[in-house]
């Protein structure tokens, strides 16, 4: 079966299960633990990231954000504030989970181009041995 003989989740009729708000919770609070940073370094970063003159993130608004029982959420367009204040794009990942996707960094994908290319490399190789081969008369039953 190919990649292409899956059908799209956004096809289907059965809505997947989107209920991960505490798994983003969990994913953000353990990418800020590891960031190396306090709260108020990644409210520094954050606002940094929005560029605006005023303080829009403080430690106090940054905690009900991520209060599992608040009723204050993180407005969805500072969450590319929240990920590079905390370094880690996993919890995006969790919020894309139930739809099938994972995000990847530049980096990522050039590794993974890298690899590709090398694998070409090797395959065209093995087809010039091949010709090569077939090309010269074997020498070896003197």
């Amino acid at each position: 079966m190919k990649l292409t003989d899956f059908e799209s989740i956004f096809n289907q009729d059965e809505a997947p299960s989107c209920d991960v708000y505490h798994q983003f919770l969990y994913a953000v609070n353990a990418a800020a633990r590891t960031s190396g940073l306090t709260r108020q370094g990644i409210v520094n970063r954050m606002n940094n990231a929005l560029k605006v003159d005023d303080v829009v993130i403080n430690e106090t608004l940054l905690n009900k954000y991520l209060a599992p029982g608040t009723e204050k959420y993180l407005p969805a367009h500072q969450l590319p504030a929240l990920l590079w204040a905390i370094k880690s794009i996993e919890p995006l990942n969790v919020l894309l989970e139930p739809l099938l996707f994972k995000a990847i960094d530049q980096r990522s994908q050039l590794l993974q181009k890298h690899a590709e290319l090398q694998m070409e490399i090797e395959k065209r190789a093995q087809q010039q041995r091949d010709i090569q081969k077939t090309l010269l008369p074997n020498t070896s039953s003197n």
